[in-house]
């Protein structure tokens, strides 16, 4: 008689790190992801909550880093380019509720600023845009 041993359900796990590390159950959606990244098509991602948007994103954006141990025994294991690796820029706006325009910009300084502050790059504009737009041309 053979055992095997129970992995944990990933109940509240936002980070694919840490799903892989801690051995969670996960079911293989890289190889979907290889598709959708080789359509060149630009995708919304509308799903309800609590349904793994955040951990699609992240799981996205290890895959752009890099991070290949991560996705050992996984389709883009043996599908993905590991030679090149990609910065990767993500705002999350799922850290509390932004009640009008000013927080909203306010927040959106904040999370550009822990870009550009590590780069030392001098922002000439003043506006989200052209900020976003030069943290980008950087990278």
């Amino acid at each position: 008689m053979t055992t095997t041993r129970k992995q944990n359900l990933p109940i509240g796990i936002q980070t694919f790190a840490r799903l892989r590390e801690e051995g969670c159950y996960y079911v293989d959606k890289t190889g979907q992801m290889l598709d959708l990244i080789a359509s060149g098509s630009t995708y919304f991602l509308s799903r309800p909550r609590r349904f793994g948007k955040s951990l699609l994103v992240d799981t996205l954006k290890e895959l752009f880093e890099g991070n290949r141990a991560l996705f050992t025994g996984l389709e883009a294991d043996t599908r993905w380019d590991w030679t090149v690796r990609h910065p990767v820029i993500r705002l999350s706006f799922g850290g509390g509720v932004l009640r009008d325009r000013v927080e909203l910009d306010q927040r959106i300084a904040e999370l550009l600023d822990v870009y550009t502050g590590p780069l030392g790059l001098k922002v000439q504009h003043q506006s989200m845009g052209g900020r976003l737009e030069t943290l980008i041309r950087h990278l």
